[in-house]
């Protein structure tokens, strides 16, 4: 499996095993990106709330440390660098794991 079926695949994965806490917004186009406009922001404080009311109380993600941007972002919503993740995608990929407290 490969392509255009495995990211369908692993889209699928995330509406089914995480159903109640995946949101997604599009405009009429299909288009999901809207950088600067809040939206981001906007859909974490929906999935924070998601969360609590399920009783979590941390949330992790991952990041590659050179998404300056979407660190910066993530770290603008509350989320600390917790460790960074050697060989995670692969020999030589190291990535940051990131966590919040609700």
């Amino acid at each position: 499996m490969g392509g255009a079926r495995a990211t369908a695949s692993a889209a699928k994965l995330f509406l089914v095993h995480f159903e109640g806490t995946t949101f997604v917004a599009e405009d009429e186009e299909g288009r999901s990106e809207r950088r600067g406009s809040g939206l981001g922001r906007a859909l974490y404080e929906r999935f924070f709330r998601a969360a609590r009311a399920h009783g979590r109380t941390l949330v992790r993600c991952v990041l590659p440390p050179e998404a300056g941007e979407a660190v910066a972002f993530h770290r603008a919503l509350g989320f600390e660098v917790e460790r960074v993740a050697e060989d995670y995608d692969g020999p030589g990929e190291d990535w940051l794991l990131l966590v919040k407290r609700l």
